[in-house]
């Protein structure tokens, strides 16, 4: 190899270190595990944790709540991460790093880690 080619090698796998550790070490967004169902219906969302599993594991949707938006949350898979998320659903205070971004009008989060506060 030249030295271009191996400089060129080295600048590539830089820049990569870069965006990978930029990912990772996002603020988390702060928030609350919630039920959709609970909250379209004029309740606050806030339900246990073993509730949350239950309405996850029969298809209801297991939300994010931060201040006024409520975020859906998948996985980097593209999976939807409800049945993660109810798994903190009894914390009062979550943090998702990831990507947050608007499809079709609907917030939603790629996380890439999701934790107690």
């Amino acid at each position: 190899m030249n030295k271009l080619s191996v400089f060129a090698v080295m600048l590539i796998m830089a820049i990569s270190t870069v965006f990978v550790y930029e990912a990772y070490s996002q603020k988390p967004i702060q928030g609350q595990v919630v039920s959709f169902n609970s909250i379209v219906m004029g309740g606050n969302g806030k339900v246990s944790k073993d509730e949350a599993k239950k309405l996850a594991d029969s298809g209801n949707p297991i939300v994010f709540k931060s201040g006024n938006k409520i975020y859906f949350v998948y996985n980097e898979d593209g999976s939807f991460a409800g049945k993660k998320l109810a798994n903190y659903a009894s914390n009062d205070k979550v943090g998702i790093v990831g990507k947050a971004k608007k499809v079709n009008g609907v917030d939603i989060i790629i996380a890439t880690m999701i934790e107690s506060m």
